[in-house]
């Protein structure tokens, strides 16, 4: 508490008196309550009620006699009032309110309409965009009661004069003017000489071109009326303005940033390019109309409409940006702009052809989601990644990591789509799939989707859907952060979409298996294996993807439980985490770093290729924003969580890997394994003494010769047109040859060649050709 506020009312002919009483410093270590002014800026009044709902409505009134009426009256909004003179409310702190529907509640009369210009404009200052107004002579005129303009009548008087809560909400329900937008003195003086322009002679100068105000957009015409020239304003549209012209970096992608009030009275922001007024306009009609604003039927209505947002010149500029995500020290998301707090520079906006659909949205709040969601990914490896990945995506820009994403992989109704939904709370939710997206999808209908999550999580459901040839283009695309480039119509390079982004992805078989499945026996290459880590989405409990159920009675109803929360609480978590990155980001970046190194140290093994480790600093940038997170007070777990569920997703990855060669060496051996499995005994042909072949066998399409016995192992002799087309068909030849006389398998020549000379049925003299020994077979069970 800061203080008290006496207030008291004087005569009729002095204004009330106000006086503050504060514990004040009265030097040598001494403290008191005494008469003197609270220090600038000064708090609202029941400040931590307007904390406590973040997305309450809150009605400001002039005193707290009003205030104490419109808590009897309007029991929904939080009521609040400065603590000054109402004529002088500019030491107020009116931070808080950003974000809130604003209500003003003035009293009726001249100073109530002063009183609320005012306020109207410090609101807008503190960045208060939704500032509405109660009309009081409304609701006296339905008490029956007769104003003049030197009246002096508000919420106090009409609880004394009788009014119930029962009564305005009733009133509220059939006259949804009763509530509107503020209107300030000025723009209600130009709204009369619209209204009655009828009657304005041409030689009114002052009239501007266009006018606007809460009845919509007008724009001033002549008209020819018994010999004279009459001018007057006609309506074309409904409450329409253009806030801010916007422009990039490079002074070019101009755009209008519009606001659109529809007919609920809720206002909508679209930053629009100017290009979308190239040709007849149907495209932006058609956004416009779809965000509510209604346009006049007859052509010169659309014709006025193009006129006014061409020609309006807004104060306001601000820098647009084609995609979301970080952008220098600012993080610039669909709703809102987040930067540090000394950062003075211009708004920064997102600037798209249409308003973007988005699942980027709010609900519940950040404690109920701790305690419903994110608690029970203690102890649970896979809950705990998908927390962790949704916070790390913010940090890929801060480390200059790659991106890529981490594949649930498992069958049916084992948990992975739950854990994609628990990850997805994070950022946001709603509508039927919440934050999930599919994989049925192209690459090219994929780019805009990566680019709307850029810096944040995109999660995909369900590889299975998408067809096996894109599966691959999909994986490279979201991990390298570029999409097509594309030619113009004239041919010349357009600029192509880029994002930073982190994924998490579900299904029942992997980038492999999904890559073969459309019958060329394609094999996924070690750099899309290395961009979607794939782990097993069994934790190996019994439970499916948990390893903890925390007291549910069984794995279905611990994931019904958090699907259920996960629809109810998401959107707040990702906020917070932002604000905490955007204040301290030096700091976030060292502590990331460090972490992340940190992990790498502990778990990747010795000696292991460079894709192993590239793999473990993408599950320690997991881990380390995980803690971070913990750190912030936004994730509720202990210490190391983060450390543990990313250890133990990372080893199981590692596992199933079968080793830390790299993979491309392994696809070599195996690509040779599995050739001699499927044709060792129809297309190599037996040769040596005592070898003869059984009179039913016949080989077809030779592919060469074996030589030995079945005790002792066959040596497999592959004739060296075979070894290029057939064998090592899509791979590189010489690295696979080398890979294999590296490791044994291959025997070399006594030149050191990987091809020996060998006499063959068959061959006039020696012939050149590649000898596979046994126990390339050998190892086909490790």
């Amino acid at each position: 508490m800061v203080g008290y506020v006496a207030r008291w009312p004087a005569s009729d002919a002095e204004p009330e008196h106000v006086a503050h009483i504060t514990y004040c410093a009265l030097g040598q270590g001494k403290r008191a309550w005494r008469m003197k002014p609270m220090p600038s800026p000064r708090p609202l009044f029941d400040l931590a009620a307007i904390l406590s709902r973040p997305v309450a409505s809150v009605l400001v009134c002039p005193d707290e006699w009003s205030m104490d009426a419109a808590a009897m009256l309007l029991p929904d909004m939080v009521a609040t009032t400065t603590a000054q003179d109402p004529k002088s409310p500019a030491s107020t702190d009116f931070g808080p309110l950003a974000g809130h529907p604003v209500v003003l509640a003035p009293t009726v009369g001249r100073e109530g309409q002063a009183w609320a210009d005012m306020m109207a404009n410090l609101l807008a200052k503190a960045g208060v965009r939704d500032v509405k107004v109660l009309d009081m002579a409304g609701v006296a005129g339905s008490m029956g009661r007769e104003l003049s303009s030197s009246d002096e009548w508000g919420l106090a008087d009409a609880v004394d004069g009788g009014l119930a809560a029962e009564a305005l909400a009733t009133l509220m329900s059939t006259d949804p003017e009763l509530i509107r937008f503020h209107v300030d003195e000025r723009q209600k003086r130009a709204t009369e000489v619209m209204l009655h322009s009828d009657t304005t002679p041409m030689t009114e100068e002052s009239l501007s071109l266009f006018r606007s105000d809460a009845t919509g957009v007008y724009k001033l015409v002549e008209r020819q009326e018994s010999g004279e020239t009459i001018r007057e304003y006609v309506r074309f549209c409904s409450p329409l303005t253009v806030v801010a012209e916007t422009r990039d970096g490079d002074g070019r992608n101009w755009g209008r940033l519009l606001c659109v009030v529809d007919r609920d009275n809720i206002r909508k922001e679209w930053a629009m390019p100017m290009e979308q007024l190239a040709g007849d306009g149907i495209n932006y009609r058609s956004e416009l109309l779809s965000m509510g604003l209604t346009i006049g039927s007859a052509r010169k209505a659309r014709e006025f409409l193009h006129e006014f947002i061409s020609s309006e010149r807004p104060k306001e500029k601000a820098r647009c940006v084609p995609r979301t995500g970080w952008h220098g020290r600012a993080y610039v998301s669909v709703n809102e702009t987040l930067r540090p707090g000394q950062d003075a520079q211009e708004r920064l906006l997102l600037q798209t052809t249409v308003p973007p659909d988005h699942p980027f949205r709010m609900a519940g709040d950040l404690a109920a989601w701790q305690d419903e969601i994110a608690r029970y990914a203690i102890g649970n490896s896979r809950l705990g990644l998908a927390l962790s990945a949704a916070f790390a995506a913010p940090l890929l820009y801060p480390l200059d990591a790659e991106g890529g994403g981490f594949h649930l992989r498992g069958g049916s109704s084992t948990g992975k789509s739950t854990a994609l939904a628990v990850g997805g709370s994070v950022w946001g939710g709603g509508g039927l799939n919440g934050f999930l997206r599919t994989w049925r999808a192209t690459s090219n209908g994929l780019e805009g989707v990566a680019a709307l999550h850029c810096d944040a999580l995109l999660c995909l459901d369900e590889m299975g859907q998408v067809d096996g040839r894109e599966a691959g283009a999909i994986a490279y695309m979201l991990a390298n952060g570029s999409g097509k480039s594309r030619a113009g119509r004239t041919g010349e390079a357009r600029s192509s979409a880029s994002w930073r982004v982190l994924f998490l992805s579900s299904g029942e078989v992997g980038l492999a298996d999904k890559l073969a499945d459309d019958g060329r026996g394609r094999r996924a290459a070690a750099g899309q294996e290395v961009r979607i880590v794939d782990i097993p989405a069994d934790a190996g409990a019994g439970f499916g993807l948990f390893e903890n159920l925390h007291a549910f009675g069984s794995a279905d109803a611990f994931a019904r439980h958090l699907k259920s929360a996960a629809a109810r609480h998401y959107g707040h978590a990702s906020r917070a985490f932002l604000k905490v990155v955007v204040e301290r980001f030096d700091d976030i970046q060292q502590e990331a770093r460090f972490l992340c190194d940190r992990f790498v140290r502990d778990h990747c093994p010795e000696g292991a290729d460079g894709q192993i480790s590239r793999v473990a600093a993408r599950f320690g940038l997991i881990a380390a924003a995980g803690e971070i997170a913990r750190d912030a007070g936004i994730l509720p777990w202990p210490e190391g969580e983060a450390m543990r569920a990313a250890g133990v997703c990372f080893n199981g990855w590692l596992a199933q890997r079968g080793g830390i060669e790299p993979a491309e060496e392994r696809d070599a051996i195996a690509r040779v394994r599995h050739f001699i499995e499927l044709h060792g005994a129809s297309r190599f042909e037996l040769m040596g003494a005592g070898l003869e072949p059984h009179p039913d066998m016949r080989v077809t399409h030779r592919a060469g010769f074996r030589a030995g016995d079945a005790a002792k192992g066959y040596e497999y002799i592959v004739l060296p047109e075979v070894w290029k087309a057939d064998i090592c068909t899509g791979m590189d030849v010489t690295f696979v040859t080398k890979t294999l006389a590296q490791r044994g398998f291959l025997r070399v020549g006594s030149d050191g060649k990987a091809q020996t000379k060998r006499r063959l049925p068959g061959f006039e003299g020696p012939v050149r050709c590649y000898v596979i020994r046994s126990s390339i077979m050998g190892e086909a069970s490790h």
